[in-house]
This record gives structure tokens, sequence and C-alpha cells, in this order.
């Protein structure tokens, strides 16, 4: 088993006192910057409108990518962003994303077309959307619900993907604080107090698929897993590079499952210190969002949450709205065989992947 029972020492094991200290991990736009994006959306639109492609857009079937969302002062920092997310903190904030002003679709659209620079958008559904509304549409009080739908708080977990990133339209009314926490620095200090557990920890552990993937009316039925749940560790190290993939919720909800085999004492153990162990301050970074934040995070690295949130004294339609992408980025790490199922379906480094797997979609 490829294990790392020393602790990695690399920019990616911070802590929060770290970032708050060092803020190049912040890109801030200025008004150039804002303009440039501004004026590649309508270069986008153009193209598709001289290509016959409007309809494409406008019913969500096709978003930008950077030859069609040209930023050419703006682009180098992308990439230099994309290389901070795979080899420094693993986490980058951009503030100042024009978001005034615009009608959803343009958001949608400039957000998509921003994140083309750094990777390739990945499907998020079954109807392949690529570009998803994060707001509270009372799911709070059902079972199978999608953390994208409700105001509960979440749980530090990581999402299917090389990248996920989070743009805010609009704060809400009180709380929906964003946490993100280094996965590598807690399993080094983890490493050092409980090694045992950490051991256990690149173990498989039975996780169940989400539900909404057994949807029977998407257009991927021939993709959809066979199988209700999977194998997986919490931690791998392949050729030297840390990953870790992990959701407390999902682990717990396949020991509902009756063939699943139960938690073992050591299983328990070890998923409660890491429990114990995220919920230590010094690890926690939060994020207020404000309009125009767009926070990009490399799930290997790092894990992400939620703080719980009410909108129930904004004006209507004033709640809480972030947009929501799931990146594949060209210099991503390689991945044990043991990520390999649903949605990584293909481990090598740089390969596109990740986000729920869908028929090609071609345009003349």
């Amino acid at each position: 088993m490829n294990v790392a029972m020393q602790p990695l020492d690399i920019p990616a094991a911070w802590d929060a006192g770290t970032l708050k200290r060092d803020a190049s991990w912040i890109v801030r736009l200025d008004d150039a910057q804002r303009a440039e994006m501004l004026a590649a959306l309508d270069y986008f639109k153009s193209d598709a409108q001289a290509r016959g492609l409007t309809a494409q857009w406008l019913h969500g079937n096709m978003t930008p990518v950077p030859e069609t969302f040209p930023l050419p002062s703006l682009a180098g920092s992308l990439r230099q962003a994309r290389i901070d997310l795979e080899d420094k903190y693993g986490l980058i904030l951009i503030r100042g994303i024009p978001v005034d002003d615009l009608a959803l679709k343009d958001i949608h659209l400039l957000y998509a077309g921003l994140s083309s620079h750094i990777g390739t958008l990945r499907p998020q559904t079954m109807f392949g959307e690529v570009v998803q509304d994060i707001r509270d549409s009372g799911q709070a009080a059902l079972r199978e619900r999608r953390g994208s739908k409700h105001n509960r708080a979440l749980s530090f977990h990581t999402d299917p993907c090389d990248v996920i990133s989070l743009l805010c339209i609009r704060p809400a009314h009180t709380g929906g604080t964003g946490l993100f926490v280094s996965s590598l620095a807690i399993h080094n200090a983890l490493l050092a107090s409980h090694p045992e557990h950490v051991r256990t920890l690149y173990e498989d552990f039975t996780n169940t698929y989400q539900d909404y993937l057994f949807v029977r009316t998407g257009s991927n039925q021939s993709l959809i897993p066979e199988r209700a749940t999977y194998a997986m560790p919490t931690f791998t190290a392949e050729q030297g590079r840390f990953a870790c993939k992990y959701s407390r919720f999902y682990i717990d909800q396949a020991q509902e499952r009756p063939e699943v085999p139960r938690l073992s004492p050591a299983q328990t153990a070890a998923l409660d210190a890491w429990e114990d162990a995220l919920q230590d301050e010094r690890w926690r970074l939060a994020i207020d969002y404000e309009p125009g934040d767009a926070v990009f995070s490399n799930n290997f690295v790092c894990l992400h949450a939620r703080s719980a949130f009410s909108d129930a004294q904004a004006e209507p339609g004033q709640g809480r709205h972030l947009l929501r992408v799931w990146l594949a980025v060209p210099n991503s790490r390689p991945l044990s065989e043991r990520y390999r199922h649903y949605f990584f379906q293909d481990t090598a480094a740089g390969a596109p992947r990740g986000g729920i797997p869908m028929p090609p979609i071609v345009y003349d």
C-alpha cells in the first residue's frame, strides 16, 4: 500500500495563520481587468451568434472556453493560479469579479469563461450542468438532499473533481461562512499524535454514491454506476503525491445499507479522530463571502465546509446565491488506482476527469 507515514513539509500543509499572514493566494481584480472580462463576455456572445450557436448558450448547452473568452492581460494571473492550486497552498481567492447589474445567465457565462482559463468545466448533474446555482430551495428537511439546495451547515468534505470553485453573487443574510482546511496539514498533525489512525485512513472505507446519480431521466443512462456503493481510502500517496478524498456523510450513509460490513472499532476511532482534528480552530480558514468573490480549492489537499445560514430576514429573491463549478486541470497530480471509480475514470496526471460522466456534445 502506497502511504505517506512521514510528514510532508510542503506549502500545501498550511494552517489558518499562514494564509492570514500571507495574502499571495488572493487575487484582487482592478477596473481594467473587470472591463476585460465584460469585453470577453461580449466577444463570446458575438462569436456564438456568428456561428449560429446563440440558442446553445441560452439553454445552458454551451459555455465559453479560452479561445472564445479572451483575457489577454488576466490570463497570465489565471495560469499562475492554476500552478498555485497544484504546487502551493491549493487555495485561491479571486476578488472583484463583476457580478452587479448583470443578468444571471451572463454571470454564469462570465464565471465559466474565467474558470475555463484555469481548467476544463466538468458536469455536476446527470443533465450536464457545468455551472450550478447554490441557494436554499427548501431541501433541508429531506433525507435525500443535496448540499447546494439547502441552508444547513455542511461538514468538511471534498467534491468529485480536481478543483472546486464557488462564486458569490449574494451572501446570506446571516451565516453561510465558507470554511477551508488543509487536509495535508491535519494528516501531518494526526501522524505525529496518532499514527495508527493515519494508517487506518489509508485503508478502504465503503461510501455511497449520491442519490441524484440514479435519476432515470438524465442523458447519461448508459454511464451511471452499476452499484450504489464503492470502496475508497481517505488518504493515498501516489508517486509521492498526497491526495485526500473524504465525506463522512457518505461513509455513514453506507452503514445504513444491510449488505455493507460494519465499521471496525479501529475505523470508527480513526474517523472520529480525523473529525475532531477538523474542528481545531488553528486549521480552519473562514471566508465571509462578498459579491464578486470566487474561491478555487484543490480537492486533493483542501477540504471545504459551510456554516448554516438564514435568509429569513432578506427581501424576497435576495437570499444567499452562489455559483459552483467543478474543474479538471491539466497540471493535476496522478491518483492512486484505488481512487479509480465513477467520478475518476482516468487517474493519470493531467487527465480530463471528475464530475458526472456524460456523452460528448459535438457542435458543428
